[in-house]
């Protein structure tokens, strides 16, 4: 026998305002955090430039117009294999890696994440930073990327570090598709960067392909 149970009608409603309201604040926390975090609007001479992945044609652009102004003696750029979904366009861009090129002004390290995520390659600082002597980088990445950026990159590099950023699109509206897509992604990544917190840490069963 099927029991059906009436909640009352100032439940439900309670229920559907709780609802509203934690969705407006998460909206409202994702637009200061996402599209308003703390960036470096005029970087200053670094030992190097480290550009977060993937590697296409417009972060590399802006990665090459800082390496041109002579800011830094050597760029690194994380090159993870594209997603699925990415336009081929920029799918082969990222495959061929033209701008791996030793006939640079400057010196270029090109390396491929392990893991292939923001951590991975934070670790990848790490790593360079210990070996180099390095006390200040600038961090380049997309500006809905940069909060998450910091947080995990602050938990590896103890160093000074910079973040001038770019955008993708000239206007982050609330209609927009892509806006929301940052939004649930981000929001994601943080929630996995909250569970795994240090520089080492891992999910169980996602660990590095050397572990």
């Amino acid at each position: 026998m099927r029991i059906l149970v009436r909640y009352p009608r100032r439940v439900i409603w309670t229920a559907v305002g709780s609802a509203v309201a934690l969705a407006c604040a998460w909206v409202l926390i994702c637009t200061g955090v996402l599209l308003h975090p703390r960036v470096t609007e005029n970087p200053q001479p670094a030992d190097a430039v480290f550009v977060l992945g993937p590697a296409d044609s417009t972060r590399v652009e802006e990665a090459a117009r800082l390496m041109d102004s002579g800011i830094a003696p050597t760029v690194v750029v994380a090159t993870p294999d594209p997603v699925e979904g990415t336009w081929p366009s920029d799918a082969e861009f990222m495959r061929e890696r033209p701008f791996c090129d030793d006939d640079l002004p400057y010196e270029i390290i090109c390396f491929a994440p392990d893991p292939s995520t923001t951590q991975g390659e934070a670790i990848k600082l790490r790593e360079l930073a210990e070996e180099r002597g390095w006390e200040n980088v600038i961090v380049l990445t997309y500006r809905p990327h940069v909060a998450r950026a910091q947080l995990i990159v602050g938990r590896c590099f103890d160093g000074t570090t910079q973040w001038p950023t770019f955008d993708y699109h000239d206007d982050y509206s609330i209609l927009s598709r892509s806006t929301w897509r940052e939004y649930g992604y981000q929001t994601a990544g943080f929630l996995k960067a909250w569970v795994t917190p240090g520089c080492d840490t891992q999910l169980p069963w996602r660990p590095k392909s050397g572990v």
